[in-house]
């Protein structure tokens, strides 16, 4: 026995064997080709492991078997658990809905799987769950892809068409979703689509309307002309949940004077003869035609510094070195002044020479720039607050294309805002430009084009979060954020995001969502918004199912004559509105349609950018509707890299496809890679070497599920016998329960990583390695009693392990559990009820004896067969008082004692003495016919037990 064989595992020093080797090393005990051919053969009298059970699939067998175990267990899984477990510890778990615009990536296998494994933990333990899955259908993302298959010319299509087109295009691409996850085994009512939800569902859109109507009713929603983020490229207002930032983005970097015109300051009163200019710097020369304004801070100090040139500049004192450096000029300090001395401060536009005033702003800071801020309403939030309070028109010069519009300069009309307005205005403000270069700095762009978006005053549908703030950071508070270890930074990136958020644009200006269903005035364009005209296209849309109602239908259709009469007006009078909203207030809604307004989730799973997404929406529209959060907890996960930590593009070349892993690993090598890694890092590798580590994991697996099989599936188990344990039997039982317990908690709190490590430690070291290696020989050799515990202990092994697994990696449990019962595992497991063997003292007197066994195999020889060996031992008289449980013949050789079934040695006599010796010697015994043990001394053919129990036989 090799030395090297022994590894600590948990406190303890147990021997440990490769699967394979463990099976080969059975064969080879159990081999008779080196028995005499005059002596006789006693194979039929052993318990050899017997079972049909196939030690291998190839690709071909594993995909018609996991296609068959779909319909045979899981397509009934989920109605049958609703059906017959309790329901009053129902599990909710609600389904973020995946986007119905592709094939499915390593991004979707992570999500669904550990939504799986979270739903099947509960059905093993028998508590019934709710998941409902989901689709996003609407948006630009879906409408751009149907209209790339269009041969004509987008420009030509009317809204109604291309709806049509983006609705075909979600229902195939949902329907090649559904049959992979499917695949997957996700646990889910997958033949009716009446048990998912799609928000393109008629009654999914018919709570969403009434849901604005509510929020309009109360205030929380409204129109309004503000700056949003605007992408010229989708033509559309976009959510801060919409972009992407490209860290790498080169902008103009503009340092420009402005001419004061006058002033109550009477420091620059003094000198305004000479030339006094304010200085500002921008990153956006585009919106200068825009500006309305420079902002100061009343709390900061200002200077005038004089350049070389003489030229007077107004600019902060703290700012004077920095501008220095980065103007390379030297600015020389003339005088200084307060910010609030420059409250009734004018000055001229570089543009236009009209004058405009400095205005009092907190937002500006001494930490960059100059210390006073080109301010362009149409174009900040923080500029358009700055005059939200005052009678001035908004100058808004920028149309949907991101180009000026009529009431630009001349100059600029028409050009591009981004590029040739860019490149136009520095052109024209050369002379009054101190410095111009390029910056590279994170820039917003359209999570779909790619393309610059820019901020835009636009009239807009807005939610109104500063008076949701308060209750959704309370509600933040009392949510649990899972993975546990970065449960504070979670919830604090959670609250900093609902902080920040000033409003949230509800509206965009697509065809393919759902329509706001408001009319306008045409004269005024006031927005009408009306009990009559939602309720009439509710009952619309629930007795046709006409989900393209809004476009199909005329102000007439969509207007109730009752409506008109009570607002005095004509269908003339009236045009319908063409927005449709936001895909983030869509499918934030979810929970209102899938649970209602009386139930909350027990958990939302997402990856983590969905704390600017649909946690965020689902949380802000929950308390914006019930005053409560959605869901108790929240998971998040990361997203897929490959091994060098890049994210997977077809550019990269680096994409590895779930249908690949399935066709080449199989399905449940896809989940224990999901398990083993997908909970403990933000970015989650995603490697051939990685996923074949996997694979080789469930084939370990299956291989001692095979030997498992072969013990115990031949014939009806008898029940266990407590008092014929074994002290190895006890001691193992307490660490199979150990093992179900330490499992199942790790389930609890998601760590399906370590959950992972622990089955996979406990089956090939404590089970395989450890266990079935010391009790081989009674298992195949001892009295009928002893096999028929050990069977007992092994069927309670299997069902153990079974149950543990069963979450990740179904497809080989139910496949095991065919070989031996009629039902899936699943119903199997939910008639036990076992009791834990009590705790004893059983644990200690193992481990004194496995401290002996190290001792022995430091004096045994490498080279000889460890039943040969006769040991002599001293030990302390504790641990002989211990010892004496397993060997309670201390001064004479036993054959067959526990002690010696545990150290496999051929004998051993035990003495008391100062500290532990051990002495080991040769014992002149033949090979065992049968058993293949040494212990043959007379003329025989078979050990002394051997032929005790082949007495008993008949043989």
């Amino acid at each position: 026995v090799n030395k090297k064989s022994f590894r600590r595992t948990g406190g303890k020093m147990l021997p440990h064997r490769n699967v394979n080797r463990l099976v080969g090393t059975i064969r080879r005990f159990m081999s008779t080709a080196s028995v005499p051919r005059d002596e006789p053969k006693f194979t039929h009298t052993i318990n050899l492991p017997k079972t049909k059970f196939p030690a291998r699939l190839s690709a071909d067998k594993r995909a018609e078997l996991q296609d068959r175990l779909r319909k045979t267990c899981f397509a009934d899984l989920y109605n049958w658990q609703r059906e017959n477990l309790p329901a009053e510890r129902e599990f909710i778990l609600h389904d973020g809905p995946p986007y119905a615009n592709g094939d499915l990536h390593m991004g979707h296998a992570i999500n669904k799987i550990l939504k799986d494994l979270i739903l099947r933990q509960h059905i093993v333990k028998g508590r019934r769950v709710h998941y409902t899955p989901g689709w996003d259908c609407h948006g630009l993302p879906i409408e751009l892809k149907a209209l790339d298959a269009y041969k004509g010319t987008a420009e030509s299509l009317d809204p109604l068409k291309i709806r049509q087109m983006a609705r075909k295009f979600a229902l195939d691409t949902i329907e090649k979703q559904r049959g992979e996850f499917e695949q997957w085994g996700v646990t889910a009512d997958w033949g009716s689509s009446g048990a998912w939800y799609r928000t393109m569902d008629v009654g999914y859109i018919g709570a969403q309307l009434r849901l604005f109507r509510e929020l309009f009713e109360r205030g929380l929603i409204y129109r309004d002309l503000k700056p949003v983020y605007w992408s010229p490229s989708s033509r559309s207002a976009l959510a801060e949940a919409e972009l992407e930032y490209d860290e790498a983005h080169k902008s103009p970097s503009l340092y420009l004077k402005m001419k004061i015109a006058s002033t109550g300051c009477p420091t620059i009163q003094e000198r305004l003869g000479e030339g006094v200019s304010a200085v500002i710097w921008t990153t956006t020369p585009w919106t200068l035609p825009a500006n309305q304004g420079i902002c100061f801070n009343p709390d900061l100090s200002y200077s005038l510094v004089q350049t070389d040139q003489r030229e007077l500049l107004l600019v902060g004192t703290d700012l004077i070195s920095y501008l220095s450096e980065q103007l390379q000029l030297s600015l020389n300090k003339v005088a200084d002044i307060r910010g609030s001395e420059l409250q009734s401060t004018q000055y001229r536009h570089p543009i236009t020479s009209e004058e405009l005033p400095f205005l009092p702003a907190s937002h500006v800071k001494a930490e960059k720039g100059t210390g006073l801020v080109h301010t362009a309403p149409a174009h900040g939030p923080d500029d358009f607050l700055v005059f939200l309070n005052r009678k001035t028109s908004i100058k808004s010069l920028i149309d949907e294309a991101g180009c000026y519009n009529q009431s630009a300069p001349d100059i600029l009309r028409g050009k591009f805002a981004l590029t040739e307005g860019n490149q136009i205005i520095l052109e024209q403000l050369r002379d009054q430009t101190l410095s111009c270069g390029t910056i590279e700095h994170s820039y917003p762009i359209d999570w779909r084009t790619k393309q610059p978006v820019m901020l835009r005053a636009s009239a807009q549908w807005f939610i109104n979060t500063d008076r949701l703030k308060e209750s959704a950071l309370a509600a933040v508070d009392k949510i649990e954020v899972y993975p546990q270890t970065s449960a504070d930074v979670s919830k604090k990136v959670l609250r900093g995001q609902l902080q920040k958020r000033p409003y949230w644009c509800i509206s965009r200006q697509r065809a393919w969502g759902v329509p706001i269903p408001v009319v306008y005035e045409k004269k005024s364009m006031t927005p009408i918004v009306h009990d009559g005209i939602i309720e009439q296209a509710c009952r619309s849309l629930a007795s046709t199912g006409n989900v393209e109602f809004w476009w199909s239908s005329t102000v007439e259709q969509l207007v109730p004559k009752e409506v008109l009469s009570e607002l005095g007006l004509s269908p003339q009078d009236l045009t319908k509105g063409n927005d449709i909203l936001d895909i983030w207030f869509d499918s934030g809604i979810s929970w209102l349609s899938v649970l209602g307004r009386d139930r909350t989730a027990d958990l939302y799973l997402e990856g983590l950018d969905q704390f600017t997404g649909w946690f965020q929406s689902s949380l802000l529209t929950s308390v914006a509707a019930r005053n409560t959060s959605p869901y108790r907890a929240v998971f998040v996960h990361g997203f897929a890299v490959d091994e060098n930590g890049m994210k997977m593009s077809k550019s990269l070349g680096n994409i590895i496809s779930p249908k690949d892993i399935v066709k080449q690993y199989g399905c449940d090598a896809l989940r224990w890679w999901v398990a083993a890694h997908a909970i403990q890092h933000t970015s989650i590798p995603v490697s051939h070497k990685l996923l074949g580590s996997s694979a080789e994991s469930v084939q370990k697996l299956r291989g001692i599920f095979k030997y498992l099989l072969g013990v115990v599936s031949s014939e009806d188990t008898k029940a266990l016998d407590p008092a014929k344990l074994f002290h190895v039997d006890r001691y193992f039982l307490q660490q199979l329960q150990q093992f179900h317990d330490t499992v199942f908690n790790q389930f609890e709190t998601y760590q399906y990583n370590k959950a992972s490590t622990s089955i996979l430690t406990f089956s090939v070291s404590t089970l395989s390695g450890f266990y079935l290696h010391l009790i081989k020989d009674r298992l195949y050799c001892g009295p009928d009693d002893q096999f028929h515990n050990l069977r007992a202990i092994l069927t309670q092994t299997l069902e153990t392990l079974c149950k543990a697994l069963w979450p990740i990696a179904p497809f080989l449990v139910e496949e095991c559990w065919s070989y031996k019962g009629s039902d899936p595992f699943f119903k199997s497991c939910q008639q036990w009820n076992r009791r834990a063997l009590p705790e004893d003292a059983t644990t200690t007197v193992i481990e004194q004896a496995l401290e002996l066994k190290r001792a022995v195999y430091q004096q045994s020889q490498l080279d000889v067969n460890t039943w040969l060996l006769a040991v002599d031992a001293t030990v302390p008289k504790e641990s002989l008082d211990l010892l004496t449980q397993l060997h309670p013949m201390l001064s004479e050789p036993s054959y067959s004692s526990e002690l010696c079934e545990l150290l496999q040695v051929g004998s051993i006599a035990l003495r008391e003495g100062e500290k532990v010796g051990v002495q080991v010697s040769r014992k002149d015994l033949r090979l065992c016919a049968r058993c293949r043990r040494f212990g043959v001394s007379g003329q025989g053919h078979v050990c002394e037990r051997c032929e005790a129990v082949l007495k008993v036989k008949g043989v």
